[in-house]
């Protein structure tokens, strides 16, 4: 039986942060449809509410089929650090 961790936080409307164990990501966009910035890369998706139909895609560079896939400690830097830029960005806006 495997385990899985994962924790959402509600950082402002249509802002989330996610932290998982292999690492954590910002998603913009309401729950139906949203953009998600991530240590594995970017991500596009979209629901139909209530239906449980969905579709994600991802966007950006491929890695091809046999990198290793695991977050390196760079990745986890430059998450950390997007995410550090979004909350001075809202802490301005707000």
């Amino acid at each position: 039986m495997a385990l899985r961790f994962r924790k959402s936080f509600k950082l402002a409307p249509g802002l989330r942060l996610n932290i998982s164990r292999k690492g954590a990501s910002v998603r913009v966009g309401p729950k139906v449809a949203g953009y998600t910035v991530g240590t594995s890369g970017q991500r596009v998706s979209a629901g139909i509410p209530g239906t449980g139909v969905s579709a994600s895609s991802k966007i950006g560079k491929r890695k091809s089929d046999n990198q290793n896939t695991s977050p390196t400690m760079s990745s986890w830097a430059t998450g950390l650090v997007g995410l550090f830029l979004i909350v001075m960005f809202l802490g301005w806006l707000f």
